[in-house]
């Protein structure tokens, strides 16, 4: 299958677009996330779908100007810094660190899945915030994909609780981690894009 072309995508299709997915040790879990981004994916786009290709130049956020860094590469930077931060922990902490890190991979990967369904396009193609992302903001449609497709509450916590959603909310360790993780990524693309508006 091309990345130009629309249908349903497994595991290894997913993987490409998200590699951090094939370190998922568990193969359920891992054929789940694979699942709810499949149907993030094929029903996005104000229910058009979404080929690899016009995924891949989404930009990361419609809120931080125009800036060289598009969405799949922010959660694949997320995944990422998840990870390096686990390993900083463990070796920092004297104490015993509870990270489960299957979780922790997952929950990076699913934190902005409702965003293909948030994202629409507009009449000369650009991509905007469509009606139903204005009425349901993607935390939420997020969790409702992961709980459709069996994914495990630890999971859909960290999609829950990973934005300002949050912030009323005991967030579990793995989503302490994303939380900053995500902002890392979106603080910078704000003082980016703050610059070349500037220029």
């Amino acid at each position: 299958m091309t990345t130009t072309q629309r249908g349903a995508y497994g595991v290894n299709e997913i993987a490409e677009l998200f590699p951090s997915l094939l370190k998922i040790g568990d193969q359920s879990l891992r054929e789940k996330v694979a699942a709810v981004w499949n149907e993030a994916i094929t029903t996005g786009c104000g229910g058009k779908g979404w080929t690899f290709d016009e995924l891949r130049a989404v930009k990361f956020t419609l809120l931080a100007g125009d800036i060289d860094m598009k969405f799949v590469e922010h959660l694949n930077s997320c995944a990422l810094q998840c990870l390096a931060i686990a390993d900083v922990l463990e070796a920092s902490f004297r104490c015993d660190i509870p990270i489960q890190r299957d979780h922790l991979i997952a929950g990076a990967l699913l934190a902005d899945v409702g965003k293909p369904l948030e994202f629409d396009k507009d009449a000369s193609g650009k991509v905007i915030q469509g009606t139903f992302g204005q009425q349901v903001r993607h935390p939420f449609t997020g969790v409702a994909l992961a709980y459709k497709h069996g994914i495990p509450g630890e999971v859909m916590h960290m999609i829950a609780t990973h934005s300002h959603e949050g912030d009323k909310m005991e967030r579990s360790i793995e989503s302490i981690i994303f939380h900053h993780a995500d902002f890392v990524d979106f603080d910078i693309a704000k003082l980016l894009g703050k610059r070349a508006a500037k220029k």
